[in-house]
């Protein structure tokens, strides 16, 4: 039995699919079929799938032998990442998942690449991001994502209306969310915090939200908005001074709405110097950033 079949099972196991675990690793397809065939003849001809119409299905002693590759897998990890930073020099890599506050996030690797230039960043936006991926921190409105369980609120803001220049509310000096029952909405994907929160928001009003675009790209969204294709409700720190000239910010006041986003880690996963640094270093900057709620001390 071999390392790479035991990581190969696992990249299986969790995809469902031998050609999608193959195009992980970028290896022929075959060749990947043939090394869960190795392992299984290896546990003494153990079937640890089921096959169906050209399908796998992890069966129930798969996935109790998974459950312990797993953690012999992390184990060893952890091992291998500790003796690889031994010293106190911040270098090495980072690997970050950022669904919220990019632009922020963004500000924070550059000054931190600055002051730490052998340092090498990993950067995914990606909502379907797989769960095979393995990051050392995550920015997200929810308050777990995968394996990481443990959590600290980044940043609290408030959420507003962002509306075209000729639409009539944009002369308001504030609106209540029912009164948008009407509007037509631009939203992101169902993954993300904007989506939960415009249709959350409305349902809890009474109403459905007439969503007329969704887009996984918040500059789009912004781009619809200053095209006068629909309104949206939008986060008044993370996109502050994002949005066109022609586009107007009204508070939403009836009732008001925020969300906060957390900094995420998997407290199973060894923490190397130069990702604690950086951790530590983006929790400073957030408590600098103009809008965050969380450094009132009225909000709770």
């Amino acid at each position: 039995m071999e390392l790479l079949q035991l990581r190969y099972f696992v990249t299986v196991a969790k995809m469902q699919s031998i050609t999608k675990a193959a195009n992980y690793y970028g290896i022929p397809q075959p060749a990947m079929s043939q090394t869960i065939a190795r392992l299984e003849a290896d546990l003494g001809g153990i079937r640890l799938f089921d096959r169906k119409n050209s399908r796998i299905y992890l069966n129930e002693t798969g996935k109790r032998f998974l459950s312990r590759v797993e953690y012999a897998l992390h184990s060893l990890d952890n091992g291998i990442a500790e003796l690889n930073t031994q010293s106190d020099t911040i270098s090495g890599e980072i690997h970050l998942l950022v669904l919220e506050n990019r632009r922020f996030i963004l500000s924070c690797v550059s000054q931190f690449y600055k002051r730490y230039p052998d340092v090498t960043f990993f950067v995914s936006h990606d909502f379907h991001s797989d769960q095979n991926t393995d990051y050392d921190l995550c920015v997200s409105c929810m308050q777990t994502h995968h394996h990481m369980k443990h959590s600290v609120p980044l940043v609290k803001e408030s959420i507003v209306l962002a509306v075209h220049e000729s639409n009539p509310l944009a002369k308001r000096s504030w609106v209540s969310l029912p009164e948008l029952k009407d509007e037509k909405f631009i939203t992101m994907p169902s993954q993300s915090s904007q989506y939960d929160i415009t249709y959350n928001s409305c349902r809890a009003c009474g109403f459905e939200p007439r969503v007329q675009f969704i887009c996984d790209d918040p500059y789009f969204v912004r781009k619809y908005i200053s095209e006068n294709m629909g309104v949206a409700l939008s986060p008044a720190v993370s996109w502050s001074e994002r949005f066109r000239k022609n586009t107007v910010i009204v508070p939403i006041e009836n009732p008001p709405i925020h969300t906060t986003s957390y900094l995420l880690w998997d407290d199973n996963r060894y923490m190397t110097p130069t990702v604690s640094e950086f951790m530590k270093f983006v929790i400073e900057q957030a408590k600098h950033l103009e809008g965050n709620l969380l450094n009132q001390s009225v909000i709770g």
